[in-house]
């Protein structure tokens, strides 16, 4: 994976605290660290998904006990992996590719995934994130 940088932190960013961000209309960002020292950010990440990475990463206490998707797809499959690796072509949207192996199944497939949901089921799994280094450097150019 050469051409992809591994992170190696992940941090939501809002002027809210966590318990807060879905009882509020904010866009919160997602903060990458990258393991060559450098960060990538990624705005515009919906309030539900925010919420819920920032319940992992921050080990609070989230007392519904409904599923949503993120936690029936890792019920479903072991995630391998989650690429962020392009911009939607005309948008200045990313999108990334998660790796997984469907229960029941050896061969992992891949899908194309919003970035941030993808992040979560990522933090979710305990899964490596990757992002590419050209759509770093594009990202740079805008």
């Amino acid at each position: 994976m050469s051409d992809y940088l591994k992170v190696i932190d992940v941090q939501v960013l809002t002027m809210l605290k966590p318990e807060e961000i879905l009882d509020e209309v904010s866009k919160p960002l997602i903060r990458f660290e990258l393991e060559n020292g450098d960060e990538f950010m990624m705005a515009g990440v919906p309030e539900d998904i925010a919420y819920n990475i920032s319940v992992i990463i921050n080990d609070l206490d989230h007392s519904d006990s409904r599923l949503q998707i993120h936690d029936i797809v890792s019920e479903l499959a072991i995630i391998e992996r989650v690429e962020i690796d392009l911009v939607v072509p005309n948008t200045t949207v990313y999108q990334s590719t998660i790796y997984l192996i469907p229960e029941g199944f050896e061969n992992e497939i891949s899908y194309g995934m919003i970035p941030s949901h993808a992040t979560l089921l990522a933090i979710l799994n305990d899964a490596p994130i990757f992002i590419s280094e050209q759509l770093i450097k594009q990202t740079n150019e805008l």
